[in-house]
């Protein structure tokens, strides 16, 4: 008995002149679970009067849930041992609890609750500025919307970075004590953040220089798509097949990228064929142009132009060259190619021949026997 009374009267935690013991906590533990079956019981209380089409005011909703957590505030507090006339004065003992030390700084729950409502109060101000510039600076100033992509996000980190600092120095922390943890965020930068930096700085570079931009059309590997959006670790892509790549900055500045998009949209396309040996190639010539005239999106400057490349094992090759204005038409545009050519040969009885291969056997000579 003896060992479970000191157990019960163990003081855990003290906030000044607040002691609490063990068994108070274990007091706590009921309250909390009353509360939290009290809230669902509630709740299920109101989908069933929706249920039955009885609706229950929303403010009335709101006032239960406030009346019972202030209830069981005030219960808890007289487990605790603290009375209304001194409640602020336990509330403020429990935000001046230190935690830790930061260097030679005591850093509290209060300090913690000021610095997230700095930095909130930094966010909501960063997006007010970035609209700011967006809709009347840039404009005045003519920046292109590349750029003003690029300064926007530079601009709002920059308002979050001071509200950070101002509140690190608001509550007395040096920036010295934070040079331990500094130390620290290198070294795992070296080892597990290495990668995440690299992306973070090539997000930077990509927004600055933009070889790419928000809607252009981009050749990443084997896979063609539209730049949506471009953040700051990755970028995401939209290919022709309506799926979406989220491909790392660092592809796009290491990496050879082909940017169907940039500065010129006209796009070049190569249909390769080959005919039957003994064919006139000034008739296929003359057919490949009949082809890409009729075709539907092949400008018509620069003009479509045909190069006889090669004799091959099988066949004479040739190659039309045409252009697209728009290089999202390209898959479409060099499927309509192939039928026109194919109804173009077959009106002039062009063959495309298949492989062939002539195979002599020579005579084996007769076994011994």
């Amino acid at each position: 008995m003896q060992v479970i009374r000191q157990f019960l009267v163990f003081d855990i935690i003290t906030f000044g002149t607040y002691d609490i013991q063990m068994f108070e906590v274990l007091l706590l533990i009921p309250l909390i679970l009353a509360v939290i079956i009290i809230m669902r019981l509630h709740t299920r209380f109101i989908k069933k009067r929706k249920q039955k089409r009885k609706k229950t005011p929303r403010a009335i909703t709101i006032i239960i849930r406030i009346l019972l957590v202030i209830l069981a505030v005030f219960v808890s507090l007289r487990i605790l041992g603290v009375r209304l006339y001194n409640f602020f004065d336990f509330a403020g003992e429990v935000l001046r609890f230190k935690l830790f030390t930061l260097g030679e700084t005591d850093v509290s729950l209060l300090t913690i609750i000021v610095m997230a409502a700095v930095v909130y109060v930094s966010t909501k101000l960063a997006k007010l500025v970035r609209n700011y510039f967006n809709k009347t600076v840039f404009p005045r100033l003519k920046i292109e919307p590349g750029l003003q992509f690029s300064l926007s996000k530079l601009i709002g980190y920059i308002v979050i970075a001071i509200g950070i600092l101002i509140a690190i120095q608001g509550m007395g922390i040096r920036l010295s004590a934070l040079t331990v943890f500094a130390g620290v965020l290198g070294v795992g930068i070296g080892f597990g953040m290495q990668s995440i930096t690299a992306n973070f700085v090539s997000g930077v570079a990509i927004l600055f220089e933009r070889p790419i931009q928000e809607g252009d059309m981009v050749k990443v590997g084997a896979m063609i798509g539209t730049v949506m959006k471009i953040n700051l670790r990755a970028t995401i892509i939209r290919t022709i097949d309506n799926e979406h790549l989220i491909v790392p900055n660092t592809q796009f500045v290491n990496s050879t990228v082909e940017n169907m998009s940039h500065s010129d949209p006209k796009l070049r396309l190569h249909v390769d064929v080959g005919v039957a040996y003994g064919t006139d190639p000034h008739l296929v010539r003359e057919a490949l142009l009949e082809a890409a005239r009729v075709t539907e999106n092949i400008l018509g400057v620069p003009e479509p132009d045909v190069l006889f490349t090669s004799f091959g094992d099988s066949a004479l090759n040739f190659v039309l060259r045409v252009w697209v204005a728009d290089p999202f038409m390209q898959l479409k545009v060099k499927s309509e190619l192939h039928y026109a050519i194919v109804d173009q040969f077959r009106q002039r009885e062009i063959t495309i021949p298949f492989p062939q291969r002539d195979v002599h056997i020579r005579q084996l000579p007769r076994q011994v026997q």
